[in-house]
């Protein structure tokens, strides 16, 4: 065992943690996020096995996370009515995938291994499938992903634990940028400090003239997974009005990165998660970003064509420049040593699928150049179906309105994190490990995700709220004509007097049937104002 630089840093970053406040360990493990190439433990009897800075600070942060809550606080969030509970299938189906099925399906099927006890544990070559060290690396990494989740939740459900989320994100975006832009001035040797975790660099290299940005990691494909998770939370806290020039800033940079990073995977990903952004139904949460969405898609469509006639009319060459830059990158990636590579991989994997009947080689036994096809070789149809509940209980589930809405602006717009994770995942992702943002992202996302059961209550309470509010509001909103001792006065008046009953009725009923109840009843402007929570920042 070696103790790198990384390590001693991380150990003190632990210690601080455990006696400063709690969102001080929000701050701290997004902060180990953005150096995941490098090294803090590494183990050379073991191929070189490396912990890496979150994994290391998950154990202070798992007892910071204890001292807070306890252990039912920390098992709530995988609860059976929670999505974390198909979480937790999914890394039983992984963990015991990964011990028993290389060795009771050895030799049915060859795969591209990933062994660090190889001679060189980069290389991906076809050998039977059997036991390998990938198992072992892939297993810790689904357990201990699956306890940040955990711990994460319990952070969140402490009071503006959302708030600090957002700011430990915004925060992680901001140095992201940072490092590129440090990335692209020159100061690859200074980074070089930050990868010691045996992977193979790829710094310096240019394609059509650029610098591909690599920033804190090995290569320019992992940057452009890092950054563009970080580029639909940013842009989505932008659209619901979520300190919008703090977020507007970071969203435009994150982009700005991921165009000039000349990664394919940043292309494909971007230009798929556009899709996402425009199709999706952020004015749920805030009525107004829907004409901010519409805003974003004529700005960006006139800029497109006014592009295209100034390089028309005035620059001709340009369109040659620009189509080469891009035929090198997305065509010609295909016919490319790389490309060829990776498009075997994925045979392989649907290869792998077959020749076990749908079961799967087990985790960390084979890679592939897509996460569907690693989710589908490695944990086969259990693991495939377990996954799907959890993407969908922690991404479609109703967001609770009880909620203040800057912390459901948050949940939003991790969601939205977590389908730009899977995107570009799906793209280039080559084991079942998304990293530890993702399931940061997806206990934000579930955190205030409504169960069945809840639902099912809300909608009960609406169906038997009283029918006399309807009645009252009909007789407030038209006011019946004539004296104060008139019939239809004493008709107005006794609808009124309903109304209050059913409103005192409605106090102890679901906060949604309250809601409904109490629309109906107008308020003055002034009362209207001081019962409305107003928005965090203004637009």
């Amino acid at each position: 065992m070696e103790i790198q630089v990384f390590g001693v840093i991380v150990f003190a970053l632990g210690v601080l943690s455990l006696n400063l406040r709690y969102h001080w360990a929000i701050y701290f493990i997004a902060l180990c996020c953005l150096f995941s190439a490098a090294a803090t433990v590494s183990f050379p009897a073991l191929g070189g096995l490396a912990l890496l800075p979150v994994t290391l600070f998950l154990a202070f942060f798992t007892l910071r996370a204890f001292n807070i809550g306890g252990g039912p606080m920390l098992l709530r969030a995988i609860a059976f009515d929670r999505p974390g509970f198909w979480l937790v299938c999914v890394a039983l189906v992984a963990a015991f995938g990964g011990i028993f099925l290389p060795r009771a399906l050895a030799g049915s099927t060859f795969v591209f291994a990933i062994d660090r006890t190889g001679s060189d544990p980069n290389a991906a070559a076809l050998t039977p499938l059997g036991p390998v060290s990938g198992n072992l690396s892939q297993s810790i990494y689904v357990v201990t992903e699956l306890v940040l989740y955990c711990c994460m939740s319990v952070f969140l459900s402490r009071r503006e634990g959302y708030q600090h989320f957002a700011k430990a994100m915004l925060l992680l975006a901001a140095l992201n940028i940072c490092a590129a832009i440090l990335d692209l001035a020159g100061g690859s040797e200074v980074l070089a400090a930050a990868k010691t975790a045996g992977y193979t660099l790829h710094d310096n290299e240019e394609l059509a003239g650029l610098k591909r940005i690599t920033g804190t990691f090995p290569e320019s494909a992992a940057f452009s997974y890092f950054t563009l998770p970080l580029f639909a939370f940013t842009a989505n806290l932008w659209l619901l009005g979520y300190r919008p020039k703090l977020t507007a800033a970071l969203s435009m940079a994150s982009g700005a990165m991921l165009i000039m990073s000349t990664s394919a995977t940043a292309y494909v990903g971007f230009a798929a998660y556009l899709l996402v952004l425009f199709f999706s139904s952020s004015e749920r949460v805030a009525p107004h970003s829907r004409m901010r969405k519409t805003r974003l898609c004529i700005v960006l469509g006139c800029v497109g064509v006014l592009g295209t006639i100034f390089a028309i009319v005035l620059k001709p060459s340009l369109i040659t420049v620009v189509s080469d830059f891009f035929t090198q990158t997305l065509l010609a990636k295909a016919d490319s040593d790389s490309g060829v590579e990776r498009t075997a991989w994925n045979m392989q994997a649907i290869k792998n699928f077959i020749d076990t009947y749908g079961l799967g080689v087990g985790v960390g036994s084979s890679r592939a150049s897509s996460f569907v096809l690693v989710l589908m070789s490695n944990l086969g149809v259990l693991g495939v179906v377990c996954f799907g509940m959890f993407v969908w209980r922690a991404v479609l589930s109703p967001i609770s309105t009880s909620q203040p809405p800057a912390d459901r602006a948050v949940c939003y717009a991790a969601r939205q994190g977590m389908l730009g994770v899977l995107i570009v995942a799906s793209v280039s992702g080559t084991v079942f490990e998304l990293g530890a943002c993702f399931y940061l992202f997806a206990a934000a996302a579930a955190g205030l995700a409504l169960s069945p059961g809840q639902r099912s209550r809300a909608t009960q309470a609406r169906r038997v709220a009283p029918k006399a509010g309807a009645y009252a509001a009909r007789a407030v909103y038209a006011p019946a004509r004539g004296w104060p001792g008139s019939a239809h006065a004493a008709a107005a008046k006794a609808a009124s007097a309903a109304a209050s009953s059913s409103v005192s009725a409605c106090a102890s009923a679901s906060e949604a049937a309250c809601s409904t109840s109490r629309a109906l009843v107008p308020v003055s402007a002034a009362r209207r104002e001081s019962r409305v929570p107003a928005w965090p920042h203004k637009s």
